[in-house]
């Protein structure tokens, strides 16, 4: 028996202050809210960091952003036209629900402001889940009347169908899925400049921890190999910080790489992901982007085969959400862990990814192609 009646409420706020991975992997979950509460007014509250992909949402009224004012206390910033007015009105009256759909540790306050937004209820995941949440977030399901606890080593969108399915509503299992302007393609083109003839790699070498990122020679390694057999023009994407690995892949195609760090807003990179035949990730952001625009992806990852499939760098939970087409994306491993890492790799820097070898990964990727995952 769920305990809310979704199709009689009249205002949610949606609580994600997440990163922009995890934003596009709650896409389904966006949708299916909107579908079971058609009649609602849903407000959408994300970081900042992520309004250029949550603004052009279609399944809420209206977008927020909290920001820490000085001395103390929440501001916030209306990032939709009319997005600030209504939340304050719902504010004023009480939401009827405030969802946390953030299954692992919270670390950006998703909790606290679902519960002082005057929600009648506040749903979302118990701090039992992991080990981590439980130390980082102790005493966070007293602002709960509905934490639930579902089995471990689910993915991201398969947890947040199963809060759903908790408050009575129809589980959405389908693809990522993000809305692009007219002026995001124009602009990813004007970036990549006409069509050649030639298909188009998509690279993205960073992501937000150095053990996940897979070495920029051995990506270049890898790349080069691809690009070659395809014949294919690459596109780097990320930010600045990564221009320097888009240097070490242009040293070994020149003439065939653009360089797109640092050049991209969130939307315009998801446009030139949509444009290419195939992207190559780290366990990151873009891996997510190119699900979303339904381009076959390769991610490299720092979790061992074997590893805990309920740990944060877990591609059970993590790995690129196609709602269905496995044949869309590869994701490339460790064999095993190397020491002193078990579980997982926990190194400050580069380790047990680099144990990936380029030769293998590229022989790989290439089967990617070759069995469909354009179809």
């Amino acid at each position: 028996m769920s305990v809310c009646d979704l199709g009689s409420v009249r205002s949610i706020l949606v609580v994600k202050l997440d990163e922009a991975g995890d934003f596009v992997m709650a896409t389904p979950f966006l949708r299916a809210l909107r579908a079971a509460a058609p009649q609602a007014r849903i407000l959408l509250a994300v970081r900042e960091a992520v309004a250029d992909l949550a603004v052009t949402c279609p399944w809420v009224d209206g977008v927020i952003a909290p920001r820490p004012k000085e001395g103390g206390g929440i501001d916030f910033r209306g990032l939709t036209p009319g997005g600030l007015k209504l939340f304050a009105e719902c504010y004023r009256a009480g939401f009827d629900l405030a969802l946390v759909p953030r299954y692992d540790f919270d670390r950006h306050g998703a909790t606290t402001l679902a519960a002082n937004s005057r929600a009648r209820l506040v749903a979302g995941f118990s701090e039992r889940v992991t080990p981590w949440k439980a130390e980082g977030n102790q005493g966070f399901d007293r602002a709960y009347g509905l934490a639930l606890n579902p089995p471990p080593g689910r993915h991201e969108v398969e947890q947040n169908a199963a809060l759903l399915e908790a408050l009575g509503a129809r589980p959405d299992l389908g693809p990522l899925e993000l809305t692009l302007t007219a002026e995001d393609r124009e602009q990813a083109r004007r970036f990549l400049g006409p069509p050649d003839g030639r298909p188009l790699i998509a690279v993205a070498p960073g992501a937000a921890s150095p053990r996940r990122i897979y070495p920029a020679d051995r990506l270049a390694a890898v790349v080069s190999a691809v690009a070659g057999a395809l014949d294919a023009r690459v596109a780097v994407l990320g930010t600045e910080e990564e221009r320097p690995a888009a240097g070490v892949i242009a040293a070994v195609l020149p003439g065939r790489t653009t360089d797109l760090t640092g050049a991209t807003p969130l939307r315009v990179a998801a446009a030139v992901m949509a444009d290419a035949a195939l992207a190559v990730t780290m366990d990151s952001a873009p891996a997510h982007l190119a699900a979303a625009m339904g381009v076959p992806v390769a991610v490299f990852s720092c979790h061992p085969i074997g590893g805990d499939p309920n740990h944060f760098h877990a591609p059970e939970r993590f790995r690129p959400w196609t709602g269905g087409r496995e044949e869309r994306v590869l994701v490339l491993r460790p064999e095993a862990a190397v020491e002193p890492c078990s579980v997982s790799c926990l190194a400050a820097e580069a380790h047990c990814i680099a144990a990936i070898d380029p030769a293998d990964a590229a022989r790989r990727i290439l089967a990617l192609v070759e069995k469909g995952g354009n179809g």
